[in-house]
């Protein structure tokens, strides 16, 4: 009976450190009784498992709201606290950029680094940070572990990536949209498979009878939306399926909605013209920006044109029609980098996670 119900609080345990990982735990877990019939436990397990991850930092019980998941506070430009601590930190550098992927993956890491006990300083990088300058700051107060850091669509410098090499810690880049054969052993690349993205997106519409095809890249270029365009052209040159590429020029912290909205205006007519039935965009927040424009020139969505693109959050499947999108692996990436940088997983140079997708209500299935 007690080996039933050890084996009952480690599993529970183990359930729970999972689902705090989670994003949406910011808000809601499981509660008691749910955990309850899950496991088919008594109280006892369920209530001591909660007790102790509370006690650890990991969870937090609200009256009235119930149980939530803990990460760090994020700090910004100043975090004497954690500068003040002993021992060795990993410093976390995050993208400031409206985009709830990269919320959702600050809060895995913090609280993957919080079940790690692992003392974490979490700084944002802005378009103009100096990130040499920020590591050598820190780096003089507080012995590093590693660095993690968010990769935006710039490519990197030569100098930065040089400095990088020669920093006598790990340092991972997770999310990455540019790949470096020139990084050193020491430095990690976690991206996305994004050819394999391109190409789940025409499957999908070849699946329902769509022969011409729009592809719009309304993000900056970078290795992952040239793997993106290799993907979808050698796709659809397999499956027979015709693509138009709508090229456009992009900075690189320009809103990808923004220039969704731009190019789909300024391509209306070769739209139609062509007789387009699908249009894939690169993320989701640039498919919700063109459906916006091509709703409001009169093309029903998905009647006249189906709609495909990167997952881009929660939004995608709240809207009318909900979006199909191909989705990302970015938590795993934060759990690796983690442990990439405490030796418990070894560094593979470079890793590209894979793609899923997701079917939902915006492609038109095409009777010939």
């Amino acid at each position: 009976m007690e080996q039933t119900t050890f084996s009952k609080y480690d599993r529970i345990r183990s359930f729970l450190l999972e689902e705090a990982l989670k994003p949406e735990s910011r808000l809601k877990m499981p509660t008691v009784q749910e955990l309850m019939r899950k496991f088919g436990a008594s109280q006892s397990p369920v209530t001591r498992a909660i007790r102790d991850l509370e006690r650890e930092g990991v969870v937090r019980c609200r009256r009235g709201s119930g149980m939530v998941s803990c990460s760090a506070a994020a700090r910004e430009e100043s975090f004497p606290e954690e500068l003040a601590g002993s021992g060795k930190a990993v410093l976390y550098l995050r993208t400031d950029y409206f985009a709830e992927s990269l919320w959702n993956m600050e809060h895995t890491i913090l609280s993957y680094a919080r079940q790690l006990k692992i003392p974490i300083i979490n700084h944002r990088i802005e378009r103009e940070s100096n990130l040499i300058a920020i590591i050598e700051s820190v780096g003089k107060a507080r012995e590093l572990a590693g660095i993690v850091m968010n990769s935006d669509p710039g490519a990197k410098s030569e100098e930065l990536i040089g400095y990088l090499n020669r920093l006598p810690c790990p340092v991972v880049m997770i999310n990455s949209s540019n790949l470096y054969e020139n990084a050193a052993e020491n430095v990690t690349i976690l991206s996305l498979d994004s050819e394999e993205a391109g190409r789940l997106c025409i499957r999908a519409l070849a699946r329902a009878g769509h022969t011409k095809v729009g592809y719009i890249r309304n993000e900056p270029e970078c290795d992952l939306t040239r793997l993106r365009f290799t993907g979808v052209t050698a796709e659809a040159e397999e499956l027979g399926v015709a693509v138009t590429h709508f090229p456009a020029t992009i900075k690189s912290w320009e809103s990808s909605a923004a220039a969704a909205e731009k190019i789909t205006r300024s391509r209306l007519d070769d739209i139609r013209s062509l007789g387009l039935t699908a249009l894939i965009y690169y993320s989701g927040s640039g498919a919700l920006a063109g459906r916006r424009v091509l709703q409001l020139a009169g093309c029903r969505i998905p009647e006249d044109i189906s709609i495909i693109s990167e997952d881009d959050g929660s939004i995608m499947e709240q809207v009318y029609p909900a979006g199909t999108i191909v989705a990302g692996e970015y938590l795993q990436q934060c759990r690796d980098a983690l442990d990439i940088i405490l030796g418990k997983l070894p560094s593979p140079g470079t890793r590209l996670y894979p793609y899923r997708l997701i079917e939902r209500e915006t492609i038109q299935t095409i009777h010939q």
